[in-house]
């Protein structure tokens, strides 16, 4: 013959279970932000910057999606965006002040010597694929900074 057991607090068991995967989806969700957020930072340091629309155009949204299903998107809304990232060939930054050198030095204090003018010292580290290579190199940060948010706590 059979013999029932009876088991106390398994309501309180799967009720906390629950509130543990919630919390652990909006940790999520919470994360991927960050490191969408972080993204962006990073991938403005070295940005090419000529009059500073592309810089400034950057973003970092939720696109769609909660939780463990969250979807961001990060990027740039400078119509030529997709140009200056791809275009190997360009000189940006350091290499760019050295292939112009002659031309940044005669453009001080002249129209040329300003932003419109495009003749001026640009920063060390502009580069094509600044989105892709921070992505690339800051992968590991980008990780953690999710793992530390979707915690179970």
């Amino acid at each position: 013959m059979a013999q029932l057991v009876r088991i106390d607090g398994v309501n309180t068991v799967i009720k906390n279970l629950t509130k543990v995967g919630s919390n652990l989806a909006k940790g999520t969700a919470r994360g991927l932000t960050l490191a969408g957020h972080f993204l962006e930072r990073e991938s403005r340091k070295i940005v090419p910057v000529q009059l500073g629309n592309l810089k400034a155009s950057s973003f970092t949204r939720n696109v769609g999606g909660s939780g463990f299903r969250t979807d961001i998107i990060v990027g740039y809304t400078a119509k030529y965006a997709v140009f200056v990232h791809e275009d190997l060939e360009a000189a940006h930054g350091e290499a760019f002040n050295i292939k112009h050198a002659q031309e940044i030095a005669t453009a001080r204090g002249t129209k040329a010597g300003t932003a419109k003018g495009g003749m001026f010292r640009r920063g060390k580290d502009q580069q094509a694929k600044f989105l892709e290579k921070p992505a690339r190199e800051k992968r590991g940060e980008i990780i953690d900074i999710i793992q530390k948010n979707a915690r179970i706590r």
